[in-house]
């Protein structure tokens, strides 16, 4: 019965952020796969791509440790 309390407490103070993190990450998303959609085949933007990626892995590896 506690843990419920509790639970449905942290759950109301952080529904807001969660909420908009959702919202963000949706956005992002759309985003990227639109623009991926926009893409002509030329090599520079492949390249770009792949390194965005590359990043983007290594700073989660990063993150993570």
């Amino acid at each position: 019965m506690m843990m419920d309390q509790i639970q449905d407490r942290m759950w109301v103070a952080h529904h807001k952020e969660f909420a908009d993190w959702v919202d963000s990450t949706a956005a992002t998303i759309r985003s990227g796969l639109s623009r991926f959609s926009a893409w002509d085949g030329s090599t520079h933007q492949l390249l770009a791509l792949v390194a965005a990626f590359a990043i983007t892995a290594l700073n989660f590896n990063a993150t993570a440790a």
